[in-house]
């Protein structure tokens, strides 16, 4: 696409370079032809002792500059295609007439049809008519700007083709100049071009195949491959080294420094030397060319083998993503057996825990005094001991269930943080006073308001007493606290127990995970429950704890703003479990 992009612009800053030309031809066209006018000599052979441009060569330069103007514009009508038809029509009616007149020797009238030339003496000797090269070139110029979008199939674009002899005839020309050449004699003096003149049929010849630069000869040097690069670096110095060579040899030749056989001489070995310097420069360049093509070419393949790798790569893990979603299926069809088995457990497991309670609790009241029913009874305790451990285990199986399928259930009301705090410590102080551990709270004396639901806070609140209460030893404390933060109400319970672990943090609430070393036993699923609880109200939970000096568990509530006192008034009580 870059490359494109660049032969685009190439080609247009070309044919730009087109129209410019072909508006400094008319321009001296039209500069010359208000000299014969007006009757400027100076404007017209440039030097006395020169050739000059006619009157009607003057008007054929401009009538051709103006084609050339017109073909390059971007975008022209039909009308503009006619009038520069009409204009190269005209350049090639004046010229082969003029031409007509050098053949057959008559005077047609068309020399002074416009302005009269009276001088005589110079050139050959047709006062007011252009020389007959002049006039063929005038013939090429005009058949080329007037089959411009003609193509051949023998030929191709005949256009470059008239216009490569036009250029040609004129650089002879423009060369003798640069040479020096003053006199015509000879076969010379039928070819007596001025000199802008000739400079002017250079313009044309060459604007002809910048107008058009993507199609014929043009074609290959505008082209972004090999052929158009090197035919880019050869043509500027193929085209002036033999005219700087000649030109510096005969200059010497015209000071006496050798003879016109060894300046012959000198031409051809130059000219020798120039063009085997552009082979080896050519040849330097397709060397680069190559080599450059050639890493390109190892570039493509190393891009190709690790386009081949990602496409393996992307299908390994596409294979990975298929097994992945089939495991995830598999283990979505798992969890689903497992609520299904663990609700079926639980409902067949409740009902004969509540016959064994109920049976336990009848057969403690009705069994007779004395030793042997106090030992019975002693029995019984401990089956209803085992009774409630058993129940607590299901209903944390089947909680934690619930949080990790995301679904667990709440109950959310407005309650007050005192309020919440004191009546889930109700049940706890007993099991502080029978561990002899002190239970304290330190709640703020501004009432805060937390939306929560209220079986589940104190669930967590138990979990988390309960644990500090069974590590604490006799004589410590207990106590929860109740700070307000921006938007959060955070609740601490901290601990003057033995502290935890280091290595042991990471893994608290993790499910089933207990301490070791500790002699307490539990299910290992309390942590677990009580994050994912907080969690599920938007909160989080933490810990901080260092061996030796106590731990503190920390969680958090979304807090409410404040109600009124009428809002408090209406407020029903929360009810009683």
């Amino acid at each position: 696409m870059a490359q494109v992009t660049a032969h685009t612009r190439f080609c247009r800053d070309l044919r730009r370079l087109a129209i410019l030309q072909g508006g400094l031809v008319l321009v001296v066209g039209l500069v010359v032809f208000v000299a014969w006018l007006a009757g400027i000599d100076s404007l017209k052979g440039l030097r006395p002792g020169l050739p000059t441009m006619k009157a009607n060569t003057a008007l054929c330069f401009m009538l051709c500059g103006a084609t050339l103007v017109l073909e390059g514009l971007p975008h022209f009508s039909s009308l503009i295609r006619r009038a520069a038809q009409v204009c190269s029509g005209l350049v090639i009616l004046i010229s082969v007439l003029t031409f007509a007149q050098y053949l057959f020797g008559v005077d047609l009238g068309v020399d002074h049809l416009l302005v009269k030339d009276t001088a005589r003496g110079l050139e050959l000797g047709y006062p007011g008519r252009m020389a007959p090269n002049t006039a063929l070139c005038f013939v090429l110029l005009g058949a080329a700007l007037l089959c411009i979008e003609t193509e051949t199939r023998i030929i191709g674009w005949p256009s470059q083709i008239l216009a490569t002899f036009a250029t040609i005839i004129a650089l002879v020309g423009f060369v003798g100049y640069l040479y020096g050449q003053a006199e015509f004699p000879g076969i010379s003096r039928y070819a007596q071009m001025a000199v802008h003149t000739t400079v002017c049929f250079l313009l044309m010849g060459i604007g002809l195949f910048f107008v058009r630069p993507d199609r014929g000869f043009m074609r290959v040097v505008t082209h972004s491959g090999l052929g158009g690069v090197l035919a880019r670096w050869l043509l500027p110095p193929a085209l002036v080294l033999p005219i700087l060579l000649g030109g510096l040899v005969f200059a010497g030749y015209r000071a006496g420094a050798y003879a016109l056989p060894f300046a012959l001489a000198l031409i051809a070995a130059g000219n020798v030397i120039a063009f085997a310097l552009l082979v080896w420069v050519a040849a330097f360049a397709l060397d680069r060319v190559e080599a450059r093509r050639l890493r390109v070419e190892e570039e493509r393949v190393r891009l190709e083998a690790r386009e081949q790798a990602a496409r393996a790569e992307a299908a390994a893990q596409q294979r990975e993503r298929s097994r992945a979603e089939a495991a995830e299926r598999e283990a979505q069809r798992a969890v689903r057996t497992r609520e299904e088995v663990l609700a079926i457990v639980s409902h067949d497991l409740k009902n004969p825990l509540g016959s064994i309670a109920l049976s336990t609790q009848l057969m403690r009241r009705l069994l007779p005094a004395g030793e042997e029913g106090e030992r019975i009874r002693k029995h019984a305790h401990t089956i209803e001991r085992s009774v409630e451990r058993m129940d607590r285990l299901i209903r944390d199986l089947l909680d934690m269930v619930s949080i990790q399928a995301g679904q667990l259930k709440l109950d959310l009301r407005r309650y007050a943080v005192d309020d919440l705090v004191r009546d889930g410590l109700v049940l706890l102080e007993p099991l502080a006073i029978e561990k002899r551990v002190a239970l304290r709270t330190h709640l703020p004396w501004e009432r805060y308001w937390v939306e929560c639901d209220r079986d589940r806070f104190f669930q967590v609140l138990s979990n988390l007493v309960g644990n500090a209460l069974k590590f604490t030893p006799e004589g410590g404390s207990v106590t929860v606290e109740g700070a307000a933060g921006e938007g959060f109400m955070r609740f601490s319970v901290r601990d003057t127990g033995p502290g935890i672990p280091a290595e042991a943090l990471p893994h608290l609430f993790e499910p089933f995970w207990q301490v070791e070393g500790t002699g307490k036993k539990g299910t290992g699923l309390g942590l677990t429950i009580s994050r994912g609880i907080v969690m599920a109200h938007g909160g989080s939970l933490e810990v901080e704890s260092e061996q030796g000096q106590g731990s503190t568990f920390s969680f958090t509530l979304p807090r409410l703003a404040p109600k009124s006192e009428r809002e408090r008034e209406r407020a029903p009580e929360p009810p009683v479990h």
